[in-house]
């Protein structure tokens, strides 16, 4: 299936009991405390809505290889709100780079109330988002279809808040977001367990992007699911390269 003739998003209603709802939204709930996060329960029943649309989604476009509801409920939504301790302001704009089926940047609109963009490559993907997001009533909230670079030349510095999850390594994080940030911007990555090799390069692209990092904060998912490294880097100083480069450059040829 091509992006120009992926079928047009339709979504049915939830098909899902009230205890079964209330069972996973009570566990939500838990695991959220567990990391210090409070959700009402509205916003608990909105995470969990959103799972279940991508889910129903998943049956005709593939959206995530995470297919088990108890496994999304940790490693979709929980590893989403991580990033919610560590942001430095109450207000702020941010971009979720990467979205996919909409993570971190969906449950980061629905616990913070703050307007976000959250931007993919795939067009099926945003579109699929995108209907969730209408769905959920979700107005702070837009998926938008491009490119990373070619996004930031019509939107430079206009993000407070830049977050990414699983999509590339340090180095590309680094010179994907820099442009998208005001200067005193933050970049809050999520990864799992990057080698030496990676925080080194990462360290070193920081400040050829006007980066520093401010933090690192560890924290294991409950229930085995694995370990994240939460990395925090500021924009403090006018990069060195120009940025964006051309596309595809931050992949092919890495700045560190």
């Amino acid at each position: 299936m091509t992006e120009s003739s992926a079928r047009s998003i339709v979504l049915q209603p939830l098909e899902i009991s009230p205890d079964r709802m209330e069972s996973l939204c009570s566990r939500l709930n838990d695991l959220a405390q567990g990391i210090g996060v409070e959700m009402s329960c509205a916003q608990v029943a909105a995470c969990i809505e959103h799972l279940l649309y991508v889910d129903q989604i998943n049956s005709y476009i593939n959206l995530t290889r995470i297919t088990d509801l108890e496994d999304a409920l940790t490693l979709h939504i929980l590893d989403s709100l991580t990033l919610i301790p560590f942001l430095a302001v109450e207000q702020f704009s941010f971009v979720d780079m990467g979205t996919g089926a909409g993570f971190p940047g969906v449950p980061l609109g629905i616990i913070t109330g703050q307007h976000g963009v959250l931007l993919d490559s795939v067009g099926k993907k945003v579109k699929a988002v995108n209907a969730i997001i209408g769905q959920l009533g979700l107005s702070n909230l837009t998926a938008v279809h491009d490119r990373l670079e070619t996004f930031a030349q019509s939107h430079r510095a206009e993000a407070d808040v830049v977050v990414a999850r699983a999509l590339a390594q340090l180095p590309i994080l680094l010179e994907y977001a820099a442009p998208l940030l005001q200067r005193g911007g933050q970049l809050l990555v999520s990864k799992g367990n990057p080698d030496e090799d990676e925080v080194e390069r990462g360290r070193k692209a920081a400040r050829l992007c006007g980066f520093e990092l401010y933090d690192v904060h560890s924290i294991d998912l409950p229930g085995g699911y694995g370990h994240r490294e939460i990395y925090d880097f500021r924009l403090l100083h006018k990069p060195s390269v120009k940025l964006p480069r051309a596309d595809g450059m931050a992949r092919k040829q890495p700045l560190a």
